[in-house]
C-alpha cells in the first residue's frame, strides 16, 4: 500500500510540474529570448565551433561561468533552439521537484517531503526563472542533487560524486565556492578530534576522492583560461564588477541613502549619472579595453580594488548596502516596476508565509535528530554572506529555495505534533 501510494504521489508531481511551468512557458514563451546575460550568444559560439567567445568583442572569454552555456550549446548543436530551452528547463524543474522529495525523505520529513516538492513545483520564483535563459534553473537542480548525495549515509564512499557534483555547481554559479570551503573547514576541524585510525584513513580517502571529482570538473576551466588567455582564472572575471556595482559612490548616493524600495534605474537617478551614464564613464576609467581573457582579468582586479576602496572610504555606506541587499535577498516582495500588481502582491504573500513557516522549522532545531541537515543550512548562511556583499536581486535566492521550502514544511509539521505531546 505505502509502494502505491507513493508511485501515486511521483505521478501527480510529474504531472503538476509539467502543467503548471509548461502553461507559464507557453504563455511567456518569448521571454525565452530575452538573452540579458548573453548565455545564449555564448552557447551560439560554443555550437559554431568557435568556442567561448565574447559575443560582442569577439575574444576568448571568462567573464561569464561555462557550464550554462554549454549545455545550451548542447541543445542548440540538436536543433533545440527556443523549444529546446524550453524543454530543457521544464525537465531540470521537474528534476528538482523530485530531487527536493528524496532530499525531504532523508532529512526526516516524512508524508513532508511530498508537501514540500509540490511547494517547489508552483513556487512563483522558480516558474518564473525557467522561462528566462539564466542559471537559476540549472543551479537549483544542481545543488539539490548535491544535498542529496552529500547528507546519504555512508558519504565517504560517494566522496568523487560530491567533488564532481561541486565541480559542476560552482562552474554555473562561482558564489557557491564559500559554501564549498566553509564546508570543507568545517568537516576537516570535526575530524581532526577524531582519534579512530580507520575512521581517520577513510576520512583521508573521502577527501581525496571530492578534491578529484572537484579537479575533473574545474580542472579542464582552468586549465583553459591558462593556455588560451595566459591567466589562471579559477571563478570568472565578472566577479570585480558585482562587487563595483553594489559598492561605489554612486549607488550609495542614488538607492542606499533613499527610501526602501528605491531601485536604481534611468527615472531614480534624478541628480548624477544614471545607471547607463556610470558603466560608461567606467568604462573610460578602466585600464585595459575587453580584449581577451587577460584584458578582462585585468580590468577585473582593478574593479575589485575600486570597490574596496569606495567601501573603506564610506564604511557607513558599506554596512547600509549589505544592510540593504540582505534585505532584497530576502525580500518576500519583488521590485521589479515591470510585475502586474496582483501577481507582485500574490508573491509577496506566498514569500511572506514561506518565510514565517520556515522561522518556525528553524525554532524545531531539526539538526539535532538528523545532522544532514547542517549542509543544508550552511548553504543558505553562506549564499546569504555572498550576498550582503555582492549585488542582489531576490532572483539569487534561487539555489536555496528548495531548502527554505524543506525548513518551512518541517516547521509546519512539527507544530501539531508539539501540540499532542
Amino acid at each position: 500500500m505505502t509502494l502505491v501510494i507513493r508511485h501515486r504521489g511521483w505521478i501527480v508531481l510529474v504531472l503538476l510540474t509539467l502543467s503548471v511551468r509548461g502553461t507559464v512557458t507557453w504563455h511567456r514563451f518569448d521571454s525565452l529570448r530575452d538573452d540579458r546575460d548573453n548565455y545564449r550568444q555564448l552557447a551560439s559560439g560554443l555550437a559554431a565551433g568557435d568556442g567561448l567567445v565574447h559575443p560582442q568583442h569577439g575574444g576568448a572569454t571568462a567573464y561569464r561561468p561555462p557550464l550554462y552555456p554549454l549545455v545550451l550549446a548542447g541543445v542548440e548543436r540538436f536543433g533545440g533552439a527556443d523549444l529546446g530551452v524550453a524543454l530543457l528547463h521544464l525537465f531540470l524543474g521537474l528534476g528538482t521537484v523530485l530531487l527536493t522529495w528524496r532530499l525531504g525523505l532523508q532529512l526526516g520529513l516524512g508524508h513532508g517531503a511530498w508537501w514540500a516538492a509540490l511547494l517547489v513545483a508552483v513556487d512563483p520564483l522558480l516558474v518564473g526563472l525557467a522561462t528566462q535563459p539564466m542559471t537559476e534553473t540549472l543551479i537549483t537542480t544542481l545543488v539539490t542533487a548535491l544535498l542529496l548525495v552529500a547528507c546519504r549515509p555512508g558519504f565517504g564512499r560517494r566522496g568523487l560524486a560530491v567533488g564532481l557534483l561541486f565541480g559542476l555547481a560552482v562552474l554555473c554559479r562561482p558564489s557557491l565556492w564559500l559554501w564549498g570551503g566553509l564546508a570543507g573547514v568545517i568537516w576537516v576541524l570535526r575530524r581532526r578530534r577524531s582519534r579512530h585510525e580507520t575512521v581517520n584513513r577513510l576520512d583521508r580517502v573521502t577527501a581525496v576522492t571530492v578534491v578529484l571529482g572537484l579537479v575533473i570538473t574545474v580542472g579542464p576551466w582552468l586549465v583553459r583560461n591558462l593556455v588560451i588567455g595566459g591567466t589562471p582564472v579559477l571563478t570568472t572575471t565578472h566577479g570585480g564588477f558585482t562587487l563595483l556595482l553594489g559598492n561605489n559612490p554612486v549607488f550609495y548616493r542614488q538607492v542606499v541613502r533613499r527610501s526602501w524600495g528605491t531601485i536604481w534605474t534611468e527615472e531614480s537617478s534624478d541628480e548624477g549619472e544614471t545607471p547607463a551614464q556610470w558603466r560608461t564613464n567606467l568604462e573610460h576609467r578602466l585600464p585595459v579595453p575587453w580584449d581577451g581573457i587577460a584584458a578582462e582579468r585585468q580590468r577585473d582586479r582593478w574593479m575589485f580594488r575600486r570597490a574596496w576602496f569606495h567601501i573603506r572610504s564610506d564604511p557607513e555606506g558599506f554596512l547600509q548596502a549589505c544592510l540593504l541587499r540582505g534585505v532584497r535577498f530576502w525580500s518576500p516582495l519583488p521590485l521589479e516596476k515591470n510585475r502586474p500588481p496582483l501577481l507582485k502582491w500574490a508573491t509577496a504573500a506566498w514569500y511572506t508565509l514561506l518565510t514565517l513557516a520556515m522561522l518556525r522549522g528553524l525554532l524545531e532545531r531539526p539538526w539535532r535528530q538528523v545532522p544532514a541537515w547542517q549542509g543544508a543550512l550552511l548553504l543558505v548562511i553562506s549564499l546569504t554572506i555572498v550576498h550582503l556583499v555582492f549585488w542582489s536581486t531576490l532572483r539569487m535566492r534561487a539555489p536555496v529555495l528548495p531548502v527554505i521550502v524543506l525548513l518551512a514544511v518541517s516547521g509546519l509539521i512539527n507544530v501539531p505534533n508539539r501540540k499532542k505531546s
